[in-house]
């Protein structure tokens, strides 16, 4: 599992920043990618990576502002020529979303050769998307804005072949029927397959925010906990919490304040304004933990799975 920046400024870009877009590539676990967010320009951006638009059959938008829009009618026109005849695509984010596709698609006489689904999010509801969970969780910004969480299905331990070949079960094709049963039969004795079986690997999880404040509700902060990778926004870098708040928007060092109180592997800022230069960024960074990364377009993160 990867997370890649195909935009981390915010707003307006920048020369080195294009506005927030970021690719989930599960291809290793389930052959796919999800895309999240659309800014201007995200088809080109998906040129200058490994990633197969046709791959792309789950995208997650976390509000209606155009820096995380503006790109989504020009990749799904682009998609239908780039291997994506008849490979249907599901988009899920707050309502009106279908609406203005539907509209500027019509607008500009173009023409999809592939079904589209759209979900309309609201809060605190859970989807199931290709055997991975994804709860959503409205955000305090200007207009209806989501967080995402992706969870991963935990893994089945490994098998014990010592303990099946100490009860007379050799090495073949019956070691993965076992693997994948709740119980199996041999010599007509009944055994629970966990009994053969080493702790399952927990699931990664993923939490995507789209533009807020600083949150401090309980529940929110839950939803967090345990997460392998946070995505935040930090429109501002440089402690003017006031401001953050008084914009709808978060201060890198509030944000990382309030996480103090939950457990998580890494949290990556991106959304960065457009008033910060990289030697104002490589100031920053030089005083954040390990754990703490400030995004770059084109970043690839890799998400490791982590056993008990």
């Amino acid at each position: 599992m990867k997370f890649t920046v195909l935009g981390s400024g915010a707003g307006i870009p920048s020369r080195t920043r294009n506005t927030q877009s970021y690719i989930l590539d599960v291809v290793e676990e389930i052959n796919q990618y999800f895309l999240i967010d659309a800014s201007e320009g995200v088809q080109h951006r998906i040129l200058h990576t490994t990633v197969r638009p046709s791959k792309i059959k789950h995208i997650f938008i976390t509000h209606l502002h155009g820096d995380h829009i503006y790109g989504l009618p020009g990749f799904l026109s682009s998609r239908a020529h780039q291997g994506g005849e008849d490979i249907p695509l599901t988009i899920y984010g707050p309502p009106g979303l279908k609406e203005w596709i539907g509209l500027t698609l019509k607008t500009s006489h173009s023409q999809l050769n592939y079904p589209v689904h759209y979900e309309e999010v609201s809060h605190n509801v859970q989807y199931e998307v290709e055997g991975f969970t994804v709860d959503t969780y409205l955000l305090d910004h200007t207009i209806d804005s989501y967080m995402y969480v992706f969870n991963e299905p935990e893994k089945l331990g490994k098998l014990n072949t010592d303990k099946l070949k100490a009860i007379g079960i050799q090495p073949g094709p019956s070691y993965k029927e076992i693997k994948n049963s709740g119980t199996f039969s041999h010599e007509g004795v009944t055994y629970d397959t966990k009994a053969f079986l080493s702790d399952p690997v927990p699931g990664r999880k993923v939490s995507v925010h789209g533009d807020t404040r600083v949150i401090t509700k309980p529940d929110y902060l839950s939803l967090l906990e345990g997460s392998d990778l946070i995505v935040h926004e930090a429109t501002y870098l440089e402690r003017e919490i006031e401001k953050a708040h008084m914009y709808f928007h978060s201060e890198i060092h509030n944000v990382l304040q309030n996480f103090s109180q939950i457990d998580y592997r890494k949290i990556l800022f991106s959304h960065i304004s457009n008033r910060y230069d990289e030697d104002d960024i490589r100031l920053i960074k030089e005083t954040l933990d390990e754990h703490v990364s400030i995004a770059h377009d084109y970043l690839e993160i890799t998400i490791p799975r982590i056993s008990l």
